[in-house]
């Protein structure tokens, strides 16, 4: 049995899969294409290591795809027949076996490629049996889609959500072996539905989960997922629009009326990161997306009042063209323009109030600047280290100009879930506008596959859509044409695509959409993020800065390999065995600083040395 760690994937909650060499996608075709019965099943007798069958699928059917009678080691890889990146992937699912098991719900109709391979893309003269399982999607107005997620393949253990449905519950859980379990739920108009999670298994943090409608999000747990009862609606088939607390659910601000609001919600997208981060922590849990757009040129700044003793961080990113909408600006690739992350008590020691923003009198000279120039406040402990004319949580408000788009997040930092109100200062004439911003794509997702990345995409609708250009950038500024997959020109049924990328660079990987119209017209759509771990690829400690416990993920640790922590000076301070290719330590004894991590194995082979900071 073969072990592997999952790649950290900086996305929607929990999509990851196991990375191992990718094999081929050019192999031969076993006997004809088959149709398998619809409920029912249907098996392709012979298919030899390296050899692919052909399966005509229907659009919402849901597949499962079985070598576990074969007598070799065995790993599965679905494709598109047409082209493209893989769409599914298994490797050792049988139980306690070496052969594999893929479930899928197809997204197209038309002919599916399942290719079979022994570990690692090595042919084989004996036969494996593929046996392929086909439900129909279930009965209802709509249905709901449950995914649940593993990011280590470790299995739930003894952890399940609880689906009830007019008062019948059903538990659903991942198995060991498996990076996700997909569940189709045939729902009425008008039904009952409440969503729970028992979290009695171990390793919380690798699990998390999503029921879906249409594309759009019913509910995301998160990770860790929270316990008990999360969730209680009913069922309108009406998919739900993006959260606000994603970039692409952004509230439009409409007026200089000031506003309230109070999140307790983490979002479902990943859109803060190191790329655009800017003084923000990379992982802000509760926060709201806002974007807004001057109707008259002027200053402008603005006032976060929380409704208590709290702590709030903001930044806006910006200035975007007129016109500029969520889907082509979000998430922002850049750092933020104005930023300020100061801790409550810090802004209240240095101020007097809890009060946060920019553009104030006495608090953040020059009271406004141009755009050109950045202003940040990282985080800061209770007391201000700042003196006056400086203070804790202000920075000089924006000069801006009729018709540019700014984006904006309002975290709630120590989620407290206390609210807070915000107030405009606009002065010389700025007032703002309300844009109308349409949704252009229907989802986008970028995941670590085995051997490369699929970045997926769906729109609702298109007009005059030429083609789609994948950009890929290393460092989320400079991108780089990758591939270009056809438009439909003009639709109004929901279409999909995907593409593979068999190049990824070892660790963050940066994904955006070039859409380019008939007319030679483009807009770029959010970009996507993913880590992509190669085999000898280094070792991650997180979390990262941490302080109590952190998690060591290498998939090459073994029995006997040591981990060796230095300080800033290179002297080894401490010195540890990891359990395995995952291992929960200690490192509390440890002082607040900076240190390089280095695994050992037994053969004096050495990892990639890695920085981890210890808070």
């Amino acid at each position: 049995m073969r072990t592997c760690r999952s790649p950290i994937i900086v996305l929607a909650a929990g999509l990851s899969t196991c990375a191992v060499a990718q094999c081929p996608n050019d192999n031969a075709l076993s006997g004809v294409a088959v149709t398998p019965p619809c409920p029912g099943s249907t098996t392709v007798p012979c298919v030899q290591g390296g050899q692919y069958a052909l399966v005509n699928v229907v659009s919402g059917n849901t597949y499962t795809f079985s070598t576990c009678a074969a007598t070799f080691d065995t790993q599965i890889t679905l494709y598109n027949n047409t082209g493209g990146g893989s769409l599914g992937y298994n490797d050792d699912a049988c139980g306690t076996g070496l052969q594999s098991s893929v479930t899928w719900t197809a997204n197209f109709t038309g002919q599916l490629r399942v290719l079979v391979d022994q570990y690692i893309c090595a042919t084989n003269a004996v036969c494996a049996p593929l046996v392929i399982a086909c439900a129909a999607p279930p009965a209802g107005d709509c249905v709901y889609t449950l995914t649940l997620f593993d990011s280590f393949s470790d299995g739930w253990g003894t952890s399940f959500v609880t689906i009830t449905i007019n008062g019948v519950a059903t538990n659903y859980t991942v198995p060991a072996g498996v990076p996700s379990v997909t569940v189709q739920l045939g729902v009425n108009i008008g039904d009952a539905v409440i969503i729970a999670y028992n979290a009695s298994g171990a390793w919380q943090t690798d699990n998390s989960y999503i029921v879906s409608l249409g594309g759009g999000t019913i509910f995301n747990s998160g990770s860790p997922p929270a316990a008990g009862i999360v969730y209680a609606g009913a069922v309108t088939c009406i998919p739900p629009p993006p959260a606000p607390e994603d970039c692409l659910g952004a509230v439009t601000i409409c007026s200089n009326v000031a506003f309230s609001n109070n999140t307790n919600n983490t979002g479902n997208i990943v859109d803060i990161t190191a790329a655009n981060s800017g003084c923000l922590d990379i992982v802000e849990y509760q926060g709201t997306w806002y974007v807004f757009s001057p109707s008259s040129s002027g200053d402008l700044g603005l006032t976060i009042a929380p409704l208590g003793p709290d702590d709030y961080d903001w930044a806006i990113w910006g200035p975007y063209p007129p016109g500029s909408t969520p889907s082509s600006i979000c998430p922002p690739p850049g750092p933020p323009i104005r930023c300020a992350a100061s801790s409550g008590p810090a802004t209240f020691n240095s101020t007097g109030s809890y009060a946060t923003g920019m553009g104030h009198a006495t608090y953040s000279p020059p009271q406004f600047a141009s755009t050109a120039v950045t202003y940040g406040l990282p985080a800061t402990m209770n007391a201000c280290p700042l003196l006056p004319p400086q203070y804790c949580g202000w920075v000089p408000g924006i000069q801006v100009t009729v018709g540019q788009v700014y984006l904006m997040y309002i975290s709630n930092w120590s989620q407290s879930s206390i609210g807070f109100t915000m107030d405009w200062n606009l002065q010389n004439g700025a007032s703002l506008d309300c844009t109308v911003l349409p949704i252009d794509l229907l989802s986008l997702q970028a995941y670590a596959v085995p051997g490369g990345v699929n970045v997926d995409w769906s729109t609702a609708t298109e007009v005059d859509n030429d083609r789609f250009e994948v950009e890929r950038s290393f460092d989320g500024a400079q991108f780089e044409h990758i591939g270009t997959v056809p438009g439909a020109g003009n639709s109004t049924a929901p279409r999909y695509y995907t593409h593979f990328d068999p190049k990824p660079h070892a660790g963050l990987n940066y994904y955006r959409l070039r859409q380019v119209d008939l007319d030679g017209h483009h807009a770029y759509s959010p970009v996507r993020v993913v880590h992509f771990q190669h085999s000898h690829s280094a070792p991650v400690l997180m979390p990262n800065p941490g302080s109590g416990r952190v998690d060591l993920l290498w998939a090459p640790i073994e029995p006997g390999s040591i981990l060796v922590m230095m300080d800033a000076t290179g002297r080894e301070v401490w010195r540890t065995r990891p359990e395995g290719p995952r291992s929960s330590l200690d490192i509390s004894h440890l002082a607040r600083g900076v240190y390089g991590a280095v695994v050992q194995l037994p053969s004096g082979e050495r990892s990639p040395t890695v920085t981890w900071v210890r808070d």
